[in-house]
């Protein structure tokens, strides 16, 4: 059979199929298309409101203890100083920070080993299933990603490598103090975790007396206080330690343990194929980077026992476990080739079966009547996106492009790279998520009917601010009214000095020093509540001229309780 070789690709031609592989999943075009969606509405209105004097990040007026000021600050640049819409802000500053993710985990492999290592780790970067799936999502994780994985390398390099351990320690702690403005405490411990299982690196106690260490710990120090300290003003308290498990079930829990085994590969499929390379005990005796190997699998075990084993975790959070996995394969592909090439390629048979899937997916979806395919598809919404020219055009043309990349993956299967193979079937996957998925998807649009529903009752009023009552929720709703939203706990709470307020809430406002009335038709419901805009105008005091020209004493607005409020 002879020994397993691939045709090497040059450095920028291997680029360029990297571009536009990135492109092709992820459709940046088709930012915009959807709503705001889950939390993004949540992650919009911190955008929105985050000061750049401050970090202190609000919701509604409201501080919000678990949230950390990166993320917003980048979004709302995005928004305010381009104006850029919010879902396009949002979720391109999640698409820039994976490309950013891309760029490191391609020359931490390729200063390793060889540009085909940079080129197949940065590929496994950014297009597995699961980046398929999260990375267009407006959150701050392949933020908090990046800084994390920016962190361990630079402790790599200069500490276990050079051994120049202040500029380590230093340069590591300083990116792990972008990390936390980021994500926070959760991405400070999966920095410090792995550091326990370290066994040469880490075995001296003087590595952690070196002055680098202190002037590091200080650094993120600095960054903890400048996060606590405006909570202060407006909490009264330190919004310390928040990992936290939220309503935490053993039973959800135990499953959520058993089924990470099997989520795992689905997640980070089409690598999945050749993921296991790296921790093959018959190759790492062969590994000419032994070293860097070592280090590499230590952070996956111990992200991934943390990513296993923790409650109340996020799938976003597999993003911390994807770089240093990503290079572990680029630089251990050549041997794994070398020695499981053949096997390997008999598996790539899935990926063209796979394609050919989606394709006739495609063509199903758009092309066949919907009472032929409803009986074997449980849609939620309607297909009717399906029926214009224009779209029937476009599916066609992705359906033939998938056909293009099914024939192209049966007749290079014995020719092509394997990393080429696994590149081109993620390609295949955005493609056919950008033809039918994200425009089914698109079909949902509650919040911004919602946002029109409010702006055609304040049409006409001069309201230049919403007051929300004691509802929960609605960020991602009100993001599409148009004004700025102040919650409010208390009807007190209300501005004396305004005339007019605007109140968003479920019940009538059991406050009489106003005259209220509804904007909204009264059996306007949203996911099964009223919900209602109350027009509150401020009666007139007495002491007074009112309408009839009567004059009254003025002792009850002393003692109204508004007035006792603003006191």
């Amino acid at each position: 059979m002879g020994i397993y070789t691939e045709k090497p690709i040059s450095r920028w031609w291997g680029v360029l199929i990297l571009l536009v592989v990135f492109l092709a999943v992820h459709e940046p075009w088709l930012l915009g298309m959807r709503e705001l969606f889950r939390q993004e509405g949540f992650y919009a209105v911190q955008a929105a409101e985050f000061q750049p004097s401050s970090t202190l990040v609000t919701a509604h007026g409201v501080a919000v203890q678990d949230a950390f000021p990166l993320y917003p600050a980048l979004s709302g640049l995005l928004m305010r100083g381009c104006g850029i819409p919010v879902e396009i802000a949002l979720r391109a500053v999640s698409l820039l920070m994976l490309a950013a993710g891309a760029v490191l985990t391609y020359f931490a492999a390729a200063s390793e080993r060889s540009c085909r290592a940079g080129l197949v780790a940065a590929g496994m970067y950014i297009s597995t299933f699961l980046v398929l799936e999260k990375a267009g999502d407006g959150t701050p994780a392949t933020c908090n990603a990046f800084f994390l994985l920016a962190a361990q390398l630079l402790f790599f390099q200069y500490g276990i490598r050079r051994t120049n351990w202040n500029a380590a320690w230093i340069s590591s702690l300083a990116l792990l103090g972008f990390g936390f403005f980021s994500g926070g405490f959760r991405v400070l411990l999966y920095f410090i975790f792995p550091m326990f299982f370290f066994r040469r690196p880490l075995s001296v106690k003087s590595k952690f007396r070196k002055p680098g260490f202190a002037v590091g710990v200080a650094l993120v120090a600095i960054c903890i206080l400048a996060w606590c300290i405006p909570y202060l003003g407006m909490m009264h308290r330190i919004p310390l330690f928040h990992i936290r498990f939220e309503d935490f079930s053993f039973y959800s829990w135990l499953k959520e343990v058993a089924l990470f085994p099997l989520m795992l590969p689905l997640r980070l499929l089409p690598w999945s194929l050749i993921a296991w390379i790296p921790f093959c005990v018959a190759l790492q005796a062969l590994d000419s980077t032994p070293i860097l190997s070592r280090y590499l699998r230590t952070l996956v075990f111990a992200s991934l026992a943390l990513l296993w084993l923790l409650p109340d975790g996020n799938p976003t959070e597999l993003l911390y476990l994807l770089g240093p996995l990503s290079i572990l394969v680029g630089i251990n592909y050549e041997l794994g080739m070398r020695r499981y090439g053949f096997k390997i390629r008999k598996a790539l048979v899935l990926c063209g079966y796979f394609t050919v899937i989606a394709a006739l997916s495609i063509v199903l979806v758009c092309f066949v009547p919907q009472e032929w395919v409803t009986p074997f598809l449980s849609v939620s919404k309607s297909l009717d996106f399906t029926g214009s020219n224009g779209y029937r055009l476009m599916a066609a043309v992705a359906a033939l492009l998938l056909f293009g990349i099914a024939w192209s993956l049966h007749r290079g299967r014995q020719v092509k790279p394997v990393w080429l193979m696994l590149l081109a079937t993620s390609a295949a996957a955005g493609i056919f998520c950008g033809a039918v998925l994200t425009p089914y998807r698109a079909q949902a649009d509650d919040k911004r009917e919602f946002g029109a529903v409010f702006r055609k009752a304040l049409r006409g009023e001069p309201a230049t601010k919403l007051y929300k009552g004691n509802i929960l929720d609605l960020y991602g709703e009100l993001c599409y009214v148009g004004l700025p939203v102040v919650k409010i706990q208390e009807l007190d709470e209300l501005p004396l000095n305004d005339r007019v307020v605007y109140l968003v809430d479920t019940e009538f406002p059991q406050y009489p020093e106003r005259s209220w009335s509804n904007l909204l038709p009264p059996d306007f419901r949203y996911r099964g509540h009223r919900i209602c805009i109350w027009k509150g105008v401020l009666r007139q005091p007495e002491g007074e001229e009112n309408g009839s020209g009567t004059i009254s004493s003025a002792p009850a607005a002393a003692t109204s309780p508004a007035a006792k409020a603003s006191n």
